[in-house]
Formats: C-alpha cells, structure tokens, sequence
C-alpha cells in the first residue's frame, strides 16, 4: 500500500524566536481540532566518545543493561540536536502539522550510530552554519521548552498517542525534557513509571521498530521499513528530525493498515524496542 498524498506538508522550524508561537499552535491542535497522535524523532550528537556504562555488545545486554547504557549517555552529555514533532488526525482530509525543533548543541560533535553502537569518524558541524539562512538564529534553551512542553497539553494525556520508531532514545530525552533535565531514573521499572505519568499509559505509546519484528517481512531501519512498505518520504532529508518524523507517521499509518488489521497492534502497546522484557 503506498501513502497516496496530494500535498507537501511545511516542516515548520522552530527557533527561540518563535518557540512560544509554534507551541501555542500545538496547543490549539490538540484541544479540540481533532489532532491526537504525536510523532517524533530527536537527532542529536554525543559529547564525549564513551559515555556507555559498560562494552557489552547491545544484542548480548538484557533490557535494563540497555537502558543503564541509554541513561548513562543522555545523563552523561549526550546532546539533542533536534526534536521533530508530526501532529496527525484520524479525520479524513486533515493535514499533518510538522515541527522541528532547533537546540542549541555546540559544533563538530560526533553522531552515534545507534545501529551499530560506534562512533562515525567523520564530524558534522551544526546545520545552522552551513546555511547562512540560520546564521542569525538563536538555537531553543532546553528549560524553555521544558516549560512550554508542559503547558502545551501533549503530557499527562491519555488522550494522545505517541508513535516512534527505535524509540529508546527519543522517549528517553523526551522525558529527560519533561523533567527539566533532571537524571534519568536509576532502574528501567522507574523509567516506565516515568513514561508511564507523562505520556498517559502504556496503551498510549507505539514503537515500530518493535512493531515491524512482529511481522514475517519487514526490518531494518526507518527507510528500509517505509520502502517495502511503499511510504514515500515526501518532504525534507533523512536525519533531519521533521522528516523522520513525518515519514515516521506515514510508515505507522501504512503499518498498521497493512499489517495490523482490527485494532491487533494495541497488544503490542509500550512495548520499546531492545528495553522491555517481552
């Protein structure tokens, strides 16, 4: 089944500039105008070049060794680059709302390759110095979005589903966000307590990674999983957190139409790949 679309959908970038403004948009699409599920995916790079609590192939670690190793990065500097956010609706002709949002990180960090747990050689600079569009830009400080996440009403609401795809890290800085940046809790029974409160239960959150092994013919990373679906990525570049996003909600509409017939993906509800005993 291919996604059969008749419009490019904006990806909005988000800055400090119009922070407050975007999320106030959020905020009207999800209070009545139909808007319920939520989509991201963070990019991001690493501070330091080993951060891991342990050097244990992540395939030979039980879940709570991958989570103390997922807590022991993100706690311990690894830094989001962007947060992409892809409102959707159930509501025939409604269209996706797409944000990327924009931190400030530091320049020439090295990206972690989450598939194979190394460190790519080569460093990639900031994108807003690429493109002298952004050069003026002032990056989002992390509290700011913290508080605007707050008021927004995308947490504490069982009302909103959250899709996303590999999710340990994405959800684990989502709720570094939700926090304050407060440490990641100590044991991934508390994690879930965690993501449990601020994302509205368990029945609220899908990852397809997780997903996509539930079925006999698809793997692999996002794009692989969106081509042998036949999902187009229609707006934007891979690794860039409003397109992943948005292909992200587009593989996930696909997926469970697909493959998922009669509602029988919510038995596979918070379930995160690689951190959860199944």
């Amino acid at each position: 089944m291919a996604t059969a679309l008749c419009y490019v959908p904006l990806i909005q970038s988000v800055w400090a500039s119009n922070l407050e403004a975007e999320f106030e948009r959020i905020s009207w699409a999800l209070h009545g105008h139909g808007y319920s599920r939520v989509t991201v995916d963070t990019e991001f790079y690493l501070a330091r070049p080993d951060c891991s609590s342990n050097n244990i192939h992540p395939r030979c670690q039980s879940p709570e060794q991958r989570y103390k190793d997922v807590r022991a990065r993100i706690d311990g500097g690894l830094g989001i680059r962007q947060l992409g956010l892809t409102l959707s609706s159930d509501h025939p002709g409604y269209p996706d709302l797409v944000w990327e949002f924009n931190f400030g990180c530091g320049l020439h960090r090295l990206p972690l390759d989450l598939e194979t747990d190394n460190i790519q050689p080569k460093p990639q600079p900031w994108p807003r110095h690429q493109d002298p569009r952004y050069s003026n830009m002032e990056p989002i400080n992390s509290y700011n979005f913290s508080k605007l996440l707050h008021y927004s009403g995308l947490l504490c609401n069982s009302d909103v589903t959250w899709v996303f795809f590999h999710s340990a890290y994405d959800i684990a800085f989502l709720l570094k966000l939700a926090t304050f940046y407060r440490p990641l809790p100590p044991s991934l029974s508390d994690f879930y307590s965690g993501i449990t409160t601020f994302f509205g239960g368990s029945h609220c959150i899908f990852d397809l990674k997780y997903l996509s092994c539930c079925t006999n013919h698809l793997y692999g990373g996002l794009d692989h999983v969106s081509k042998s679906l036949g999902v187009e990525r229609i707006a934007g570049e891979a690794h860039q957190a409003g397109s992943d996003s948005l292909l992200t909600s587009h593989t996930y509409e696909c997926m469970i139409y697909a493959c998922f017939p009669f509602d029988r993906a919510a038995r596979h509800a918070g379930i995160l790949y690689g951190i959860h005993h199944i």
